[in-house]
């Protein structure tokens, strides 16, 4: 029930995010007319501000990437979180915690399952941990494709120094990120089964759409090489 809840949440949120790569190709095509706009203004950073805040306007393309999807997903995990641990809902006795995975409870924990139970855990730590290990090296490859892409939309454009302050920032902040995929290891050790069933069920589901919808990015690249005048 568990998987078939996670399951329908994020095939829910699947447009949303297939949306919103879309909108990051179109935020990736504007870099150079945004470098021709920094050669423009490079002595005027509001000027530059208002011109590229313009153009995304103009485009219909927001400057930052939506996080509804995330925003949608937590309470999400915080009902099924509340269902596996409150004893009672209504006033009558919690049907939810009857139910079992594999012979363990759902509400159950690794620090309070029987010798004969863990199993189930480190079964779903196991998985957990090569999730996120794949997930962090898809992100770190993404994260690279990506700075290239835009050092080379950069590359005949001088950075002032705030805007190399923040490109050496993100460039920090990318060797940090892939290591956040780890994170749901540490979860799935602590919260109730039916919780940790949840997070690995999305985490593996994340990772395939991800994958999927960076074929988008991709397809997306030689169409727009084509649509430049000659």
């Amino acid at each position: 029930m568990i998987v078939l809840i996670t399951l329908a949440v994020r095939a829910a949120l699947h447009p949303t995010n297939r949306r919103n790569q879309r909108l990051a190709v179109r935020r990736r095509d504007l870099q150079p007319q945004i470098a021709e706009l920094r050669k423009k203004h490079k002595d005027d950073a509001q000027a530059l501000q208002r011109e590229v805040m313009a153009l995304h306007k103009e485009e219909q393309v927001p400057m930052a990437p939506g996080c509804l999807s995330m925003l949608i997903q937590l309470p999400v995990f915080g009902m099924v979180y509340r269902l596996f641990t409150a004893p009672e809902l209504a006033g009558h006795h919690n049907q939810l915690l009857d139910h079992a995975f594999l012979g363990v409870p759902l509400s159950e924990r690794m620090g309070a399952a029987t010798p004969g139970q863990r199993w189930v855990f480190f079964a779903l730590i196991g998985l957990t941990v090569a999730v996120a290990a794949f997930a962090a090296w898809q992100m770190r490859r993404h994260m690279a494709e990506d700075r290239a892409a835009q050092h080379a939309a950069q590359s005949a454009t001088k950075l002032s120094a705030q805007q190399q302050q923040m490109a050496d920032t993100m460039e920090r902040a990318t060797k940090v990120m892939p290591l956040m995929s780890f994170m749901t290891v540490m979860a799935v050790a602590s919260v109730p089964l039916a919780a940790g069933l949840y997070l690995v069920t999305s985490s593996t589901w994340g990772l395939l759409e991800r994958a999927s919808l960076r074929r988008v990015r991709h397809a997306a690249a030689p169409a727009a090489g084509r649509s430049q005048p000659a």
